[in-house]
């Protein structure tokens, strides 16, 4: 995942926000018409095996190795990138949040991070990029069998009503093997076979972004054909609210993880960026392969606050960049 890391930076990371946003936008003008709507949804589950197919190629096992060398600082910041989070989200669904948006915002929570954004934030901040990267990338290994059994709580309201968890466990843990941890061990494996070991070029980085971009038109097509984005000015007034107090509850977070494991600032440095970043790459997909082709409804409700967290951290991530390296110039 180095590789693709290295490739993106905040241009390109502010490009893919950029086509976010056209994608978002197309989707509203363009929702799913009878005629086209069902073989659309069928490419969804195949974008979803696209992504992790490429994430495997990307899968540098020495690095996640090198990650989990002190075993209690690993602990750590995976608790706090699952635990402390979804500990968060309980306490807020005991206040009572009442919108489907705010659910979308606690399943946000307890997602895994983001790979190659946070990894580019702490090399420029001057912190342990290997610490990010293997952390990050352990985070998103841990996702597909945490994800399910964490969201639970809220995703009944929006797909599954109130099925008991036993019934659909049994329904979405083979389908997340099969569309995720299948296609990342078949995409490590390929990097054995020789002609498909080599770098298959720039493009490869693309195509994951690209499958990206899709599952999110799908999603703001679906929500546009059933009138979910219709919303009055203060509804995306509170969208904004929840997009900058969770972000805040995730800096806190990250800032707080350094401190409570004694790291030096590199680390620390790393620990921020790790925790404060969530992964669409890995969010929206999870989302699709846990929810399946059946609730259209919830998908908008989960994916919109994602898409929307994912564009403002990368502002808010070069803007805490900008303030590290002011407050310490010459940092590399």
């Amino acid at each position: 995942m180095d590789k693709l890391a290295s490739k993106r930076g905040f241009p390109e990371g502010a490009g893919f926000a950029l086509a976010l946003i056209l994608v978002a936008w197309l989707g509203v003008l363009f929702p799913h018409t009878d005629g086209v709507k069902g073989w659309i949804r069928q490419l969804a589950p195949l974008s979803t095996f696209i992504i992790f197919l490429f994430i495997g190629r990307n899968l540098i096992v020495s690095d996640l190795l090198r990650a989990c060398h002190n075993p209690k600082i690993t602990l750590m910041v995976q608790f706090f990138i699952f635990g402390v989070t979804w500990v968060i989200a309980f306490v807020l669904t005991l206040i009572g949040p009442s919108s489907f948006f705010a659910i979308g915002f606690l399943v946000v929570l307890i997602l895994p991070t983001t790979v190659s954004s946070c990894v580019i934030f702490t090399r420029e901040a001057g912190g342990n990029a290997e610490f990010a990267l293997g952390h990050s990338f352990l985070s998103n290994l841990m996702a597909p069998m945490l994800f399910p059994l964490l969201s639970t709580w809220w995703i009944f309201g929006v797909g599954y009503g109130g099925i008991p968890f036993s019934k659909v466990a049994a329904e979405v843990y083979p389908r997340l093997g099969l569309l995720i941890l299948l296609p990342v061990v078949l995409g490590w494996l390929s990097k054995k076979i020789p002609t498909l070991g080599h770098p298959l070029g720039s493009w490869e980085a693309k195509v994951p972004q690209v499958c990206i971009l899709f599952l999110s038109y799908l999603a703001f097509a679906s929500g546009s054909a059933l009138s979910l984005l219709d919303l009055p000015m203060i509804e995306w007034v509170r969208l904004g609210g929840w997009v900058i107090g969770c972000w805040l509850v995730l800096s806190f977070l990250g800032w707080a993880c350094g401190k409570v494991s004694g790291l030096d600032l590199p680390e620390r440095k790393s620990t921020y960026f790790v925790v404060s970043q969530k992964s669409l790459a890995t969010g929206i997909p999870l989302i699709f392969a846990t929810m399946g082709m059946e609730s259209t409804e919830g998908w908008i409700w989960l994916v919109l606050p994602l898409t929307l967290y994912h564009m403002f951290q990368l502002v808010a991530g070069a803007g805490i960049l900008a303030w590290l390296n002011h407050k310490q110039p010459g940092v590399e």
